[in-house]
């Protein structure tokens, strides 16, 4: 993860898509899924990777997570604090839904969250609520590359 020593890897087809720095101390990046996945509808989802690095955070990671929640709330299916993603200093994650009203899709994710030192680091794996189960091994295999 860019600005940090945390690694992980990628099983398929993922490219590099941008990255947007948010502030003096935030920088979002965005990778995509480039095969095809298509839904009922013979439309396309696009399942994409969000990485929001934060250094120089000072609170606590659970202020920092419900922050985070209240900028973009989403509906918990399951929560864990080890596990799948997280380092064995601990972390937050979360399997999610929410529905988009612009698209007006149902989506679900897997999401991270963890600190070390003072960088929290946002690791969210999104896809359509149709296809999640597509992509439920694929999500599970780069948050288990994680190395920290």
């Amino acid at each position: 993860i860019p600005g940090t020593r945390v690694q992980y890897t990628f099983p398929s087809k993922w490219n590099y898509l941008t990255s947007k720095k948010i502030d003096q101390n935030t920088t979002v990046f965005h990778y995509y899924y480039t095969a095809k996945i298509v839904v009922s509808k013979g439309d396309t989802a696009l399942p994409y990777l969000r990485i929001r690095v934060t250094k120089n955070y000072t609170g606590t990671l659970y202020d920092y997570v419900y922050d985070r929640y209240v900028q973009e709330p989403y509906q918990p299916l399951n929560d864990y604090t080890t596990g799948l993603g997280l380092p064995k200093s601990g972390g937050m994650g979360y399997i999610g839904a929410y529905t988009n009203l612009t698209d007006k899709r149902d989506y679900q994710f897997r999401m991270v969250y963890f600190k070390i030192q003072t960088t929290v680091v946002e690791f969210r794996l999104e896809t359509t609520r149709e296809t999640y189960p597509q992509m439920a091994k694929e999500f599970e295999s780069i948050l288990g590359s994680l190395t920290f």
